[in-house]
């Protein structure tokens, strides 16, 4: 194999994003947020001078919406805030279904007997200021 194959290999060797793309998906998820807030904010202000244009509206909001999101995606402090997120998430160790049916089971259970504990008090507490009151 020659160097010019190999080389010419490696430029069609498809490349993975790894976890640029979940930074990536934020910043998306922010324009789409964006756009939703953007697109009620704008028709409210309109609609305070004139009655809005839906179509004018939605295509301001998604220009602004797209332009605070690549904004801060271009940010460097915001960029590398949220590529160090990632990556701590990434080292997260998430439970399995067994722990987590087993912690949801204990959760309900504790939450029971802490029911039962508080409602005992108050039913005591009640009848004691019944009987001062009725005296």
């Amino acid at each position: 194999m020659s160097t010019q194959e190999s080389t010419a290999d490696q430029q069609f060797t498809p490349k993975t994003l790894g976890l640029a793309r979940w930074v990536q998906l934020a910043f998306m998820a922010l324009a789409i947020v964006l756009l939703l807030i953007f697109d009620r904010v704008i028709t409210i202000v309109w609609d305070k001078f004139a009655e809005p244009d839906p179509l004018l509206v939605s295509a301001l909001g998604v220009v602004l919406a797209a332009a605070c999101a690549v904004g801060a995606y271009r940010h460097s402090t915001v960029n590398r805030l949220a590529n160090e997120v990632v990556g701590e998430l990434a080292k997260v160790s998430w439970p399995t279904r067994d722990e987590v049916q087993v912690s949801t089971l204990v959760v309900i259970i504790t939450s029971i007997i802490a029911a039962v504990i508080v409602g005992s008090f108050d039913a005591v507490w009640s009848a004691i200021t019944d009987l001062i009151y009725k005296v």
